[in-house]
C-alpha cells in the first residue's frame, strides 16, 4: 500500500512538472509584450504604473482568500486549476481585441491582465504546500528547485519563441496573433495536466487528522483576520514578512520605469526587450539548482542579504545606462542572485508554518508583499510621470531611479539589522 501511494505521489509530481512547464511557456510568450502593448497603444508612465500596481494588487491580495480556502476545504487541485487558467483568459481576450477589433486601449489591457492575474494567483499559496506533502521533508527542497527550474527554463523558451516570432513575422500584428494563439494552446495543456492529477493524492481530507488538520468555521471577514493573527503570531515569520514587505515596496518604485527606459530612451526592439528576460532566467536556473541542492539552512541569511544589497544597483544602472549591453549584463547578475531567494524563501515559510496552515502562511506573505508592490508601483508611476513633466524624459527617469536606489539601500539595511530575520 505504501509502495502504491509513493508511486502515485511521484506520478503527481511529474504531472506538476508538466503543468508548470506548459504554464510557464504560455505565460512567458505573452508577459514580456503586455507592458510593450500598453506603450504601443499610447500609454505612458502613469498607465505603466497602473498596470504594475493593479497586477500586484489583484495578484496578491486574493492570496489570503485562496490560501484560506485551500486550508479550509482541502481543494488544492481546484486552486492549481484556477492558476492554470490565467494565460487562457489573457490569450482569448487579447485575440478578441487585437484580432477582431484590430486595436486595444491601454486600460483594456490593464483590466484583462489584472483579472487573469487575480484568478491565476490561486495556485501561488498552494504549490509549496502541495510539494511539501508529495515530496516529504527529505526531498522537498530538491523537488521545489526542480519545479522552479522547469518554470525558469520554459520561461526562457517562451521568451525566445516570442523573440523569434517578432523577428520572423512580416508584421507586428501577425506576430501578436500567433503569440496569443500559441499561448492559448499551451494554457490548455497546463489545464489538462492539472486535471489529470488524482484528487485523492493532491487534495487534503481536512477531517483525516483532527489533531493537525482542523476544519475552519467559514470564510468570512473574521477568517481573513484570523489568517493574519495565526501567521503574525510567529515571531520569525513576522520579521520575515516585515522585512520583505518593506523591501518589495522599495523595489517596485522602479518597476513601471523599466519599459520606458528600454523603449523610449534606449529604443530597444521587442526582440531585445524579451532577450533581457531570457538572460535573467538562464542564470536563475543555475542559482536555483545550487540553492535546492547545496545551500544549507545556516546560509539562508547570507544569500538573502546578498540578494537585497545586490538589487540596489538595478535602478542605478538604469539611471545611467546608455546601451543594451549594460542592461543585458544587469539581468544576468540579478537573475543569479534572485534564484537563491526563490528557493530559500518558500522553504523558510514551510519551516515556520504547521502542516494545516501552510497555504495560509504563503497567502499572507504574498498578499503583504503584493500590497507593498501595488503601493510602490502606483507611487513610482505617478511620481515619475510628474518628474518627467518637469524635467523631461531622461532626467525625470534618472531622478526617479535615484529615489528608488536610496529606498532599496535603506530597506536592505533594515533587513540586515533585524536579528530575528531568517536565523
Amino acid at each position: 500500500m505504501s509502495y502504491d501511494l509513493n508511486n502515485r505521489r511521484d506520478n503527481a509530481i511529474k504531472k506538476l512538472y508538466l503543468r508548470i512547464s506548459a504554464l510557464s511557456f504560455s505565460n512567458n510568450l505573452v508577459s514580456p509584450i503586455l507592458p510593450y502593448l500598453i506603450v504601443y497603444y499610447g500609454g505612458g508612465a502613469t498607465e505603466s504604473g497602473i498596470f504594475q500596481a493593479s497586477n500586484n494588487l489583484l495578484g496578491n491580495i486574493g492570496q489570503v482568500m485562496w490560501g484560506r480556502i485551500s486550508d479550509s476545504t482541502g481543494r488544492r487541485r481546484l486552486m492549481l486549476l484556477l492558476g492554470a487558467l490565467s494565460t487562457v483568459i489573457i490569450s482569448i481576450a487579447s485575440l478578441v481585441l487585437i484580432g477582431v477589433f484590430g486595436s486595444a486601449n491601454p486600460y483594456e489591457i490593464i483590466a484583462i491582465s489584472a483579472i487573469a492575474t487575480f484568478i491565476g494567483s490561486a495556485s501561488a499559496p498552494v504549490i509549496g504546500d502541495v510539494i511539501s506533502d508529495l515530496a516529504g521533508q527529505s526531498r522537498r527542497s530538491i523537488v521545489y528547485s526542480m519545479h522552479s527550474n522547469l518554470s525558469a527554463v520554459f520561461s526562457i523558451a517562451g521568451n525566445i519563441a516570442t523573440t523569434i516570432m517578432f523577428q520572423c513575422m512580416p508584421s507586428t500584428f501577425l506576430a501578436l496573433l500567433v503569440i496569443f494563439f500559441s499561448a492559448l494552446v499551451l494554457g490548455f495543456v497546463s489545464v489538462f495536466a492539472t486535471l489529470s492529477i488524482s484528487g485523492v493524492v493532491i487534495d487534503r481530507n481536512i477531517n483525516s487528522d483532527s489533531s493537525v488538520l482542523h476544519k475552519r468555521a467559514g470564510l468570512g471577514i473574521e477568517e481573513f483576520v484570523k489568517s493574519f493573527k495565526i501567521t503574525l503570531s510567529n515571531p520569525g515569520f513576522k520579521g520575515f514578512v516585515y522585512a520583505n514587505t518593506l523591501y518589495n515596496f522599495s523595489m517596485s518604485l522602479a518597476w513601471p520605469l523599466f519599459i520606458l527606459s528600454q523603449q523610449d530612451v534606449l529604443n530597444l526592439s521587442p526582440a531585445q526587450i524579451t532577450s533581457l528576460s531570457i538572460a535573467s532566467n538562464i542564470t536563475m536556473v543555475l542559482s536555483q539548482y545550487l540553492a535546492g541542492k547545496y545551500v544549507e539552512r545556516s546560509r539562508y541569511r547570507f544569500y538573502t542579504l546578498l540578494n537585497r544589497f545586490g538589487l540596489v544597483i538595478v535602478p542605478l544602472v538604469y539611471a545611467f545606462s546608455a546601451s543594451y549591453v549594460s542592461l543585458l549584463a544587469l539581468n544576468i547578475f540579478t537573475g543569479f542572485i534572485n534564484g537563491f531567494t526563490n528557493i530559500i524563501f518558500p522553504m523558510y515559510i514551510i519551516e515556520c508554518a504547521r502542516e494545516g496552515d501552510r497555504a495560509t502562511f504563503f497567502g499572507v506573505y504574498n498578499t503583504a508583499i503584493g500590497l507593498a508592490s501595488f503601493a510602490g508601483s502606483m507611487l513610482g508611476g505617478l511620481l515619475s510621470g510628474y518628474l518627467i513633466d518637469i524635467f523631461g524624459l531622461v532626467q525625470g527617469l534618472r531622478i526617479s531611479y535615484m529615489i528608488s536606489a536610496v529606498m532599496r539601500l535603506s530597506s536592505a539595511i533594515v533587513t540586515a539589522r533585524m536579528k530575528e530575520y531568517i536565523y
